[in-house]
């Protein structure tokens, strides 16, 4: 068995990663910003359309794709910005809140990207 042939488990692992690096974020920043519990709720509905995936419902599976890639398109953007940060936010964060910020967002753009990667991989498998 492959990867590819279990896209359920891609999908539960980034959910996963959601949830849990989500919630760092969120407890670990004394302001509690709204916008870090924008992982974990996505990560819970992630988490919910697994057993549709893992039945091979293509509705099911264009969904979690559709919410894993623009996730993964909005930490891309905040690891980029918490990697070669403006001036201003320089000012705003101290540096190891960047660095947190860069370890975070990168954990989760990795395991987002690796997810529609397999998910991808699969639809192109069973097109074949």
């Amino acid at each position: 068995m492959n990867i590819v042939d279990r896209p359920d488990i891609a999908n539960n692992t980034h959910a996963a990663v959601l949830i849990g690096a989500g919630l760092t974020s969120y407890f670990l920043n004394e302001n509690r910003p709204k916008t870090a519990l924008i992982p974990p709720l996505t990560g819970g509905a992630l988490l919910l359309l697994s057993s549709g995936i893992k039945a091979g419902n293509q509705n099911v599976a264009h969904a979690a794709v559709g919410m894993t890639s623009l996730l993964s398109v909005m930490t891309g953007i905040l690891l980029s910005k918490a990697i070669a940060p403006s001036q201003e936010a320089k000012q705003k964060f101290k540096p190891e809140v960047l660095r947190r910020r860069a370890s975070v967002f990168g954990l989760m753009t990795l395991t987002g990207l690796a997810a529609v990667g397999v998910y991808v991989a699969g639809f192109i498998q069973k097109r074949k």
